[in-house]
């Protein structure tokens, strides 16, 4: 096994480097290194190397000037539109998505070529990053980056309820009140993107750059002043309930505790909040809060 190392400082172009040249290009070699006297790989750098990184900003068509492309598109929606794979098997391309984008960037194919048998790819988030390679006749992913889902959590529990003041009674829709028990943010899971508004009063806001459908989950526990009320939940964006997210629940004698547990899948743009709100359906009479979970997941 014939075995080559490559330690170049400078190239000099004269009669000895044109033949040692020469000579390489007439001799077998099974691995070359570089910086190294024993490489275990067909080519192995002993160090480090380097990409061309591209800064775009625009529509862009690849060709082979580019490698590593950094797409700063801000707001604007951007095309990354790739050469067709014939001819130029293994050739790699790494796109990412910019850290302040709040616009998609599309991969596109020529040729009707696919990208793992799809016409084009989707950088949905910002930060997100594919590098792809050429198998000669389409392209094919070989490695993603998908920043962490945001993740929000409120929580309130105490044997101590808090009464939230009902003065009038609701049809569903008129008179619903705000559930604000002292709830406490939760900081210690893994995603990010949320916050309590500025004050732990039951409100739940998304703070990422990124428009995100959510999966919204939220659990309370309540009981009744009186016996038999019949009270509706629901989750508010901004302010306003979504008839989609209401439950009815019935209660049965006073002192009573009852769970019920709300799921909705919302739409949340950056700085939008979601809150709880509750309305009693037989008469303007209050509710006792004995615990309140709201989670958000964003898609």
């Amino acid at each position: 096994m014939h075995k080559i190392t490559f330690k170049i400082k400078s190239i000099m172009v004269d009669g000895f480097a044109i033949f040692f040249f020469l000579l390489i290009g007439f001799t077998s070699f099974s691995q070359v290194g570089i910086n190294t006297t024993t490489p275990n790989s067909t080519f192995e750098v002993n160090g480090s190397n380097g990409q061309k990184v591209t800064m775009v900003t625009t529509n862009t068509t690849l060709d082979d000037t580019h490698s590593i492309v950094l797409c700063n598109n801000g707001a604007v929606a951007k095309t990354m539109t790739l050469p067709t794979a014939v001819g130029i098997t293994g050739r790699i391309y790494s796109i990412k998505r910019g850290e302040a984008s709040t616009a998609d960037v599309t991969i596109a194919t020529t040729s009707s070529q696919t990208i793992d048998g799809e016409m084009d790819y989707m950088l949905m988030n910002a930060k997100e990053s594919v590098t792809i390679v050429s198998n000669g006749s389409n392209w094919n992913v070989v490695s993603t980056f998908v920043p962490q889902f945001p993740m929000g959590e409120i929580s309130f529990f105490n044997g101590i309820p808090k009464i939230i003041t009902i003065s009038s009674p609701s049809n569903g829709s008129t008179n619903m009140v705000l559930c604000n028990p002292a709830t406490a943010l939760t900081t210690n899971m893994m995603g990010v993107g949320f916050d309590n508004g500025g004050a732990n009063t039951g409100r739940l806001r998304y703070t990422g750059a990124t428009t995100r459908v959510f999966h919204v989950a939220c659990t309370i526990s309540v009981g009744p002043i009186a016996s038999n009320d019949q009270f509706v939940f629901g989750i508010a964006r901004n302010g306003t309930v979504l008839s989609t997210s209401k439950v009815i629940q019935k209660t049965n004698n006073s002192g009573e505790i009852m769970s019920t547990a709300l799921h909705i899948m919302v739409t949340l743009a950056q700085n939008e909040y979601l809150e709880l709100y509750v309305g009693n359906m037989t008469a303007g009479r209050n509710v006792e809060i004995y615990s309140l979970n709201f989670f958000a997941l964003g898609m």
